[in-house]
C-alpha cells in the first residue's frame, strides 16, 4: 500500500516535472506527441525571418541548399542528444552530472537558466514589436509594451504545466503553422505564375550572399535549441522515435518554415516579415505569428526553470515559472533586456561546448552507462570536462570564422578526449568529493 509520505513525495515530483529524476517509462509521451513537441519548439518566427534574410540575396536552390545543409548539422547534433535524452530520461542539466560532476552541473544549469530566461524575455519584446507592426491601428491590444506582456503571460501559461503544457498546444499549433505555411508558399508562388516564374525571379534578383553564410544563419539560429534537445526527448518511449522526430524537426519543418519565409518576402518584394505576411495570409497571418512565436518561447521559459529546479531542487519548478516568467515578461516588453543581448550573447557562448562534451562522454568514454536515483554516487568536478568547456568557450567567443557554435563543440569534444586520454587512470581526473543522490534527486554530500 503507498503511504501518505509517499504520495507527498509522488506529488512534489509530479509538480516538478521530474526536473531531478528520471522520467518513469509509464509518464513517457507517444512519438507523435514528441514530435509536436520537437516540431513546435523548432519552428518559430526566428526561422522566418532568417528565410526572409535570405530575399535578394540568395535564389530559390541556394536557399534549399542552406536549408538542407544547416538543418542535417542540427539534426545530426539535435538527434544525438535526443537520443541521449529519451535513453536516460533526464534533461540536460542533470546529464551534466555524469560528464562535468556536480560541479559542472551546477555551472551548467546556472548558465542556461539565466541565458534562456534572457531570451525569452527578448522573445517577448520581440513579439511585441511585431504585432504592433503588423497592426499599428488596432488600438492599445498591438502596443508594443502591451502586446509583448500579454503575449510573454500566454507563453507562461504552458511553460507553468511543465511538459503537459508544451504538448497540448504543440499538438494543436505544430500542424496549423505547417499548413499555414503551405499555404503561403502556394498563394505566393500561384500569384507570380508558377514555380519556373517564381524560379525566375529568385535567379534575376540574388545578390551577394552565398550558401555558406546561409549555412551558417540556419545553424547559428537554433544551435542552442539542438543542445538542450534532451529537455524535451527525456519524455520519448523509444530513442529512435526521438531522433526521427528531431529530424523531421529540422529536416522537414524547420526547412519549410524558412523556405516559406523566404517565398512570401520574394513575391511580396520585401525583407519585412510583417508586410509579407499580411499580404499574403491577410489577417490569419496574426495567428500564425502567435502561435510560431508561441510554441517556441514556451520552451524558453521551460528550459530555464528545468534548470533552475535542477540547480536549486529545493523551490517547486512552477514557482519558478511565474517568478521567472513575469520578471522577464515586463523586462522584456518595456525594453530592459535589450539592454543586456551582448551579455546573453556572451553567456550564450557557453552552452553549446556541452553538446561535445555530453556525446563523447556519453558515447565514448561511458559506453551509454549513465545512472540516475537514490545513492547514484556523483564526482565534484571533472578535470577535462571542466577545462576542455573553458578552453571552448575561448574559441567559440574569439574565433570568428566559419560556425562559432559548431567550433566550440568540435574544440570541446578534441580536448575533452585528449585529457581523458593523458589523465587516464589518474587521481587528478577528478577534483573534490562525492556526492550521493537522494530520493528527489538533489545532491548530498558523502
Amino acid at each position: 500500500m503507498t503511504t501518505k509520505n509517499e504520495h507527498e513525495k509522488a506529488g512534489a515530483v509530479y509538480v516538478n516535472d521530474y526536473a531531478t529524476m528520471v522520467v518513469p517509462r509509464d509518464k513517457r509521451r507517444s512519438s507523435f506527441s514528441l514530435a509536436m513537441v520537437l516540431v513546435g519548439s523548432i519552428i518559430c518566427l526566428s526561422s522566418i525571418y532568417t528565410g526572409a534574410s535570405f530575399a535578394g540575396g540568395l535564389n530559390f536552390k541556394g536557399v534549399i541548399i542552406a536549408c538542407f545543409v544547416g538543418n542535417i548539422i542540427l539534426t545530426v547534433i539535435g538527434g544525438l542528444l535526443s537520443y541521449i535524452g529519451t535513453r536516460t530520461g533526464v534533461g540536460i542539466a542533470m546529464l551534466m552530472r555524469n560528464g562535468f560532476g556536480v560541479l559542472g552541473n551546477y555551472i551548467i544549469a546556472v548558465l542556461t537558466a539565466i541565458v534562456e530566461l534572457g531570451w525569452f524575455g527578448w522573445q517577448c519584446g520581440f513579439f511585441g514589436n511585431t504585432i504592433h507592426a503588423m497592426f499599428p491601428n488596432a488600438g492599445m491590444i498591438t502596443d508594443p509594451t502591451i502586446a509583448g506582456i500579454w503575449g510573454g503571460f500566454l507563453m507562461m501559461i504552458t511553460a507553468y504545466f511543465g511538459y503537459k503544457g508544451l504538448e497540448i498546444l504543440s499538438d494543436v499549433a505544430a500542424p496549423l503553422i505547417l499548413i499555414m505555411c503551405m499555404i503561403g508558399c502556394g498563394i505566393g508562388i500561384s500569384r507570380v505564375g508558377g514555380l519556373d516564374a517564381f524560379n525566375q525571379i529568385t535567379i534575376e534578383s540574388a545578390g551577394g550572399m552565398t550558401i555558406a553564410t546561409g549555412i551558417v544563419s540556419v545553424i547559428g539560429a537554433y544551435a542552442m535549441g539542438a543542445v538542450l534537445q534532451p529537455d524535451l526527448t527525456r519524455y520519448g518511449k523509444k530513442e529512435s522515435h526521438s531522433v526521427i522526430g528531431a529530424a523531421f524537426g529540422f529536416i522537414i519543418a524547420n526547412s519549410f518554415v524558412i523556405l516559406a519565409g523566404y517565398i512570401m518576402c520574394v513575391v511580396a518584394n520585401t525583407s519585412d516579415v510583417s508586410v509579407a505576411l499580411l499580404e499574403i495570409l491577410g489577417a490569419w497571418s496574426l495567428l500564425m505569428l502567435i502561435f510560431a512565436q508561441w510554441t517556441t518561447n514556451d520552451n524558453n521559459l521551460y528550459f530555464s526553470s528545468l534548470a533552475a529546479t535542477v540547480a536549486f531542487p529545493k523551490f517547486k519548478k512552477k514557482h519558478i515559472v511565474i517568478v521567472f516568467g513575469i520578471i522577464a515578461t515586463i523586462a522584456g516588453a518595456f525594453g530592459i533586456v535589450d539592454l543586456f543581448t551582448a551579455w546573453l550573447g556572451l553567456l550564450g557562448t557557453g552552452i553549446p561546448p556541452v553538446a561535445g562534451i555530453l556525446i563523447l562522454d556519453y558515447f565514448v568514454i561511458k559506453k551509454q552507462k549513465y545512472e540516475f536515483g537514490e545513492g547514484v554516487k556523483h564526482r565534484f568536478c571533472s578535470v577535462p570536462a571542466v577545462v576542455a568547456w573553458a578552453a571552448a568557450c575561448i574559441v567559440g567567443y574569439s574565433v570568428h570564422w566559419g560556425i562559432s557554435a559548431v567550433n566550440s563543440m568540435v574544440v570541446a569534444g578534441i580536448v575533452y578526449i585528449a585529457l581523458h586520454a593523458v589523465l587516464k587512470n589518474s587521481d587528478k581526473l577528478y577534483i573534490g568529493g562525492t556526492y550521493a543522490e537522494d530520493r528527489r534527486g538533489a545532491l548530498e554530500k558523502i
